[in-house]
């Protein structure tokens, strides 16, 4: 949301108000950081919960807008509060009729189809609806929403990644404290059950049992919805003998994350549900100009866009495929120049560009392309 409310403000097209939670969080360095960017932080909202649709509804209003662009997540993919924004739009429709409402749509694919539902008659109220991938794109379809009034916008890195040299790699590794001889295998992202590290653990003592010399890179912290998995994760290592064999930085600095994809040898990543370029921290290892090995679950979704980053698939918790995977990609992996032209493809500056005009379409009402 900073990213966006940045790069809008810089437009010079509209003034920029972004309202958000009454928190702590929210304090006056964050307002005057803010300011000094070009737009206006609004920390009024005391409670998001589907009982206070009509007082948030008030709040927004109260701003005096031309154009509200909401963000809702599909937070949880359940539970009462996930129907306050189906709630408050319509609401917003009501009462101010000429005001353009844009919704993005974050994750609805992630939810069970019936759940979705719960979205319709905020997507329905909406004169656009924004999706950062084609997975949600077809499942805002799924809802009855017309083509005509959906736009994809697609989300690049948080982080300016650039592929490292060789000479980088051995000061990066000698920063991160890792070995020099060994092969590094990279994990980046919240550890929790639904990215499946246990399978790359399991991966990794498969690998050393093979004699291959690889180390694992754990660059993530607990999630806060299963904070359990992380110790969990770290006895498995210990078990199967990776206690020096497996690195974990918990929550990494950006310093940290540079540095551990710039040492690393491949990239690794999970996702039960099937990877997608939604997921920026697939984009942040192939921005790195490493290669990838991730799943592909047909169950779910197929995004075929990995392909052409040449993303090794493997099929969900099995881990003797990703250790073959691994190991194959140790063995022949791309060229260098490869691996840079596909880094290039999702370079963030061209990528978050490319979202702030399509929102910008949506605003003034022009037809998505």
């Amino acid at each position: 949301m900073r990213i966006i409310a940045e790069r809008t403000a810089a437009r010079g097209d509209y003034e920029v108000m972004v309202l958000t939670s009454s928190d702590k969080a929210v304090d006056q360095s964050v307002i005057a950081g803010a300011e000094a960017a070009g737009y206006a932080v609004y920390p009024r909202v005391t409670n998001w919960s589907v009982l206070s649709w009509r007082t948030i509804c008030a709040e927004i209003l109260r701003l005096e807008p031309d154009v509200v662009h909401v963000q809702n997540p599909t937070a949880k993919y359940s539970g009462w509060n996930s129907w306050t924004m189906s709630a408050v739009v319509p609401l917003l429709k009501r009462r101010a009729p000429s005001l353009r409402v844009v919704v993005m749509q974050h994750d609805i694919a992630l939810s069970k189809p019936w759940l979705r539902r719960r979205y319709r008659p905020l997507l329905k109220a909406a004169d656009a609806v924004t999706v950062s991938n084609s997975r949600d794109y077809q499942a805002v379809v799924d809802q009855g929403v017309s083509r005509e009034k959906i736009y994809l916008t697609p989300v690049g890195s948080h982080f300016q990644i650039k592929p490292a040299g060789e000479q980088d790699k051995i000061e990066c590794r000698r920063r991160m404290g890792l070995p020099e001889g060994a092969k590094v295998v990279v994990f980046f992202g919240f550890v929790l059950p639904g990215r499946n590290v246990d399978v790359l653990i399991e991966a990794l003592g498969q690998l050393r049992q093979l004699g291959r010399d690889v180390h694992g890179l754990i660059l993530g912290g607990a999630h806060p919805d299963a904070p359990d998995y992380y110790e969990k994760l770290q006895q498995q290592s210990r078990q199967q003998g990776l206690d020096k064999h497996v690195s974990w930085t918990g929550f990494a600095t950006e310093q940290q994350i540079a540095d551990g994809l710039a040492g690393a040898d491949v990239f690794v990543s999970l996702p039960q549900r099937g990877a997608d370029l939604r997921n920026t921290s697939i984009q942040s290892g192939i921005l790195a100009g490493l290669p990838v090995v991730t799943v592909r679950n047909e169950r779910y979704y197929v995004d075929r866009d990995l392909d052409q980053y040449g993303c090794v698939c493997v099929r969900p918790r099995q881990a003797n495929e990703v250790a073959e995977a691994i190991a194959t990609l140790l063995d022949e992996p791309p060229g260098a120049e490869i691996l840079a032209q596909r880094a290039a493809l999702l370079e963030p500056e061209r990528i978050w560009s490319k979202h702030i005009e399509m929102n910008c379409r949506a605003y003034r009402g022009e037809p998505p392309q």
